[in-house]
């Protein structure tokens, strides 16, 4: 399985010049808990909802101030095409939770370790499932 068959949600994207305030409202609007920061269709970072809180209105920052002020950049990211084993090595060596998905340099979103954890259950449950009901039908 590969990294891009992990992915549940295409990706939100915002310029960097966007406001704290148009940030959260954007990943409200949307239901994630990042933006990816792009110029000219060019991956330059990554906001989270943490990032806002902490290093945006918890440091005292305005509401207007632009996400560029917080973001995470440069940004570590992994090519779709990667194996889930590289996806969580990456995640193990690494100090974050989401990593940004590109296929060649097209943004092709977010993957998530939760999104991992969920991919792996539905493989192993298919590998699984004959073996258990065949279990369950022995007297």
């Amino acid at each position: 399985m590969k990294v891009r068959d992990c992915l549940r949600k295409p990706p939100v994207t915002a310029p960097p010049d966007s406001s704290l305030a148009e940030a959260a409202q954007l990943m409200e609007r949307n239901d994630v808990g990042a933006l990816l920061i792009v110029t000219d269709e060019r991956l330059v970072g990554i906001v989270t909802d943490r990032d806002l809180a902490l290093r945006g209105l918890a440091a005292g920052l305005d509401p207007g101030t632009s996400v560029d002020e917080v973001m995470s950049a440069p940004v570590t990211w992994i090519q779709g095409s990667v194996d889930l084993t590289g996806a969580l090595e990456m995640f193990r060596s690494g100090r974050f939770r989401r990593l940004p998905v590109l296929d060649d340099d097209d943004i092709a979103g977010i993957v998530t370790v939760d999104d991992l954890l969920v991919s792996l259950v539905v493989e192993l449950a298919a590998v699984v499932s004959p073996i258990a009901a065949e279990v369950a039908s022995r007297p």
